[in-house]
């Protein structure tokens, strides 16, 4: 975005008024973003009156949505016109004065507050499509939106385009669904539209259960606009009658700012009758479900739109053909509706020039671990697992060596360095043992344990599976519980042959998606991490010192003081000695790891 130069009729600015945004995102408000923006706010109107920023054109403030830079915020622009913008990150209330004087009044950015080069060089090296408009524009201002080519897409669409015409310019794109399933967006578009009824529906998937995700909630809240023009888009094409937004009644942020835009939609006369005048009729209702995992899956988030429980569905009829209430009902997540607009505003071939053929376009992922820089990044879908750890996060941090790459969420897989140059499209992923799920990666080293992550993804699908399927419901619980008895000393060898054969059988058997992707994590385990399995089981050691269970403990008796502090805190009596002079000695056999001698002693003689 460009700096304010010109009047604005909606916002009062003047010519040549410097702009200052802050970043008001679920993230940036969790690190203060709010008493920033307040402090900001208190700058301005007390230097506003003063002759240095009067001489400047003077200063307004703004928010923006989320542009993926989490592990910056809070983040904050300042736009001088004629110049390129400038980034703060980190930024606390007891920088903004700084930064007010600095570069507002004094005109020089302040470097040490400043970011810094590879900031600037990793976001223009993102494929931005979804998030085109993250961190640009306020996602509560309509005009804003329209500022920067919103609702142009549609209106050419409406004025220019038939039906088919849209469907076709989707099936060229080869966009494909962004929830992890990857089912192409035109085709399941045009199995819809050929459907007779007097009643469509057009539906976001906005739910997001993965722990390690957020996407679908960071595109609604940075730029809302953008997934109601991709759902207008669609509608017209299909020939929608309603559209509904799913999402989770946790995502408070989101909710209010897509409410704000359908009014704002609807006082234009783009929202409901006779749309942009074109005799076009379809309005938007959201859909705040509960926060269930398993509420994200296509059938049962259609069970809880029609106030039932979440139950998946066996399918054939898929909901194109018979959905909400039996009527056809297309579904995609935000992100996919997100990228509508932008494929007609561009066309098809510059959606194919990125990623591969099976595959075209960019895909946004939540990106966490033991890296430099985490949050939410876009990449064209050729880039590799390795370039984006190396070249988009800084690498793994403290220079140390990169060992697990958990890539699809608690429904994907663990893949070790040697996978480092598999692409992140839908085939890639599934040949290496992975899946794009809900496009989460996390890296991590040394210090990591694969089987303790395991069981933190596989105790999580555990607990929020339905429980309508068998397979699910009891084989889960069943590998829980061996994955439980090798972190806690009690494993055999005989349990990695029963655990890859129960978990292809659930993969095979189970009715949703659920089932079919959570035995990844152990499946991958197994493949690449058996020889670490295998220690656990034979060694009963964990080199990370991540599995609890197999913790021993040991005194050093030059060390041990015999003081005795050890000895009454122990719940089983497993400590002997420790007083008269006479070392501790804890018995193992007795030990029950419950580190309360560990932390009793103050002269750490325990170990």
């Amino acid at each position: 975005m460009e700096a304010v130069e010109e009047q604005s009729a909606q916002t009062g600015e003047k010519k040549g008024t410097i702009k200052v945004t802050v970043c008001l995102s679920l993230s940036g408000l969790a690190e203060g973003a709010m008493e920033v923006y307040k402090e900001f706010e208190k700058q301005i109107d007390e230097l506003g009156a003063t002759a240095e920023l009067q001489e400047r054109g003077g200063c307004t403030l703004g928010q923006v949505g989320c542009r993926g830079y989490c592990s910056k915020d809070v983040l904050v622009d300042v736009y001088v016109p004629g110049e390129d913008r400038v980034t703060y990150e980190r930024v606390k209330p007891e920088n903004v004065a700084q930064i007010m004087k600095d570069h507002v009044i004094g005109g020089k950015p302040n470097a040490k507050l400043a970011a810094k080069a590879d900031y600037y060089e990793t976001l223009t090296k993102q494929a931005r499509v979804a998030f085109a408009n993250g961190g640009n524009v306020d996602p509560e201002n309509i005009e804003d939106y329209i500022a920067v080519g919103g609702y142009e897409s549609l209106r050419k669409v409406l004025t220019s385009m038939q039906p088919r015409e849209v469907i076709e310019e989707i099936k060229k794109s080869g966009l494909r669904g962004k929830g992890g399933g990857g089912f192409f967006t035109g085709k399941k578009w045009e199995i819809c539209a050929n459907q007779v009824s007097d009643r469509k529906f057009i539906v976001v998937n906005g739910d997001e259960g993965n722990p390690a995700s957020y996407m679908d909630r960071s595109v609604m809240e940075g730029c809302p606009h953008q997934v109601i023009e991709g759902m207008l888009i669609g509608a017209f094409a299909i020939g929608g009658t309603d559209g509904i937004i799913y999402t989770r009644s946790d995502y408070a942020i989101a909710v209010r700012r897509l409410n704000k835009a359908l009014v704002d939609l609807r006082e234009r006369g783009w929202l409901g009758q006779n749309i942009m005048g074109s005799g076009f009729n379809f309005d938007i209702y959201i859909h705040e479900g509960m926060e269930a995992f398993i509420g994200g899956e296509s059938t049962a988030l259609l069970s809880s739109i029609e106030g039932k429980r979440p139950f998946p569905k066996a399918q054939p009829p898929h909901s194109v053909q018979k959905g909400l209430w039996g009527n056809p009902t297309n579904l995609n997540n935000a992100e996919t509706w997100a990228t509508v607009p932008k494929i007609l505003e561009k066309g098809a071939d510059w959606y194919t020039s990125m990623g591969p053929e099976n595959a075209p376009g960019a895909k946004s992922w939540a990106l966490a671990g033991n890296i430099k820089y985490s949050g939410i990044m876009e990449f064209d879908m050729n880039t590799t697992l390795g370039e984006i750890i190396n070249d988009y996060c800084g690498g793994i941090l403290k220079k140390k060596k990169l060992k697990i790459m958990h890539v699809g969420g608690v429904g994907g897989g663990l893949l070790p360095e040697e996978c480092s140059d598999v692409k992140i499209d839908y085939e890639s992923l599934k040949k290496a043992g992975a899946i794009m799920g809900q496009a989460s990666i996390s890296a991590y080293d040394q210090s990591a344990c694969t089987l303790d992550l395991c069981r933190f993804s596989f105790g999580f699908n555990e607990s929020e599976t339905c429980g309508k399927c068998t397979p699910c419901r009891i084989g889960m619980t069943l590998i829980r519980n061996m994955l439980d008895d090798i972190a806690e000393g009690r494993g055999k060898m005989e349990y990695i042959d029963k655990l890859q054969s129960l978990c292809e059988e659930i993969q095979m058997t189970s009715l949703c998606g659920l089932g079919e992707t959570a035995p990844n994590m152990v499946l991958t385990m197994i493949r690449y991490y058996r020889e670490e399995l295998e220690r656990h089981i034979v060694d009963q050691i964990c080199d990370a010192a991540k599995c609890t269970g197999l913790y021993r403990y040991v005194v050093k008796e030059d060390e041990c003081v015999a003081c005795g502090a050890c000895i009454k805190p122990c719940p089983t009596g497993a400590i002997t000695g420790g007083t008269k002079k006479v070392a501790a000695h804890i018995d193992m056999d007795l030990c029950i790891n419950c580190n309360a001698c560990y932390q009793a002693c103050n002269f750490l003689a325990i170990m």
